[in-house]
């Protein structure tokens, strides 16, 4: 099988497209876990952090999850209005604050399934062409991989 050649304008539209379609499945994704589990992606993936780093600050969470500490404050709060985490200040400093998993949100972390994790760089243009050609390959196989040739597929996290 030979290699597909195109260029790099074309592979840099395919490489967004295939990001799209991956995005689309990580929402479908949140919504099944939310269904089951009663909580979103996101809040998932603060309670397997939680689970995989035991007790930790906020700050902490905020560092391993590449999220704003205000973010990450708030999935906190959601999880622990449904009883998932709890938050504890710490002695001698009683303004540092760790979070823990509680015996409801282990029960959560125990039966999902891992999270969905993904960053996107706008950075392609600055690639070589050929750096963007094995991007486009891989990217390409990772979508026939996960079966979503068929998802339909506009503007990232936008309403259809």
């Amino acid at each position: 099988m030979g290699k597909k050649t195109v260029s790099k304008k074309t592979a840099i539209a395919e490489i967004v497209q295939s990001f799209r379609k991956i995005f689309k499945a990580i929402h479908r994704y949140s919504e099944e876990v939310l269904k089951a589990f009663g909580v979103t992606g996101p809040q998932l993936w603060l309670l397997k952090t939680l689970r995989d780093e035991g007790g930790t600050s906020v700050g902490e969470l905020s560092q391993k999850m590449y999220l704003h500490i205000s973010t990450v404050s708030g999935i906190i709060d959601r999880l622990e209005k449904k009883g998932s985490v709890a938050r504890k200040r710490e002695a001698p400093d009683r303004r540092v604050v760790t979070v823990h998993l509680t015996p409801a949100g282990k029960r959560i972390v125990d039966k999902a399934p891992e999270p969905f994790q993904g960053k996107l760089l706008y950075s392609l243009e600055n690639l070589s062409k050929e750096e963007v050609s094995e991007m486009h390959q891989a990217l390409q196989k990772i979508v026939h991989l996960m079966e979503l040739e068929q998802i339909e597929a506009t503007f990232f996290f936008g309403e259809e």
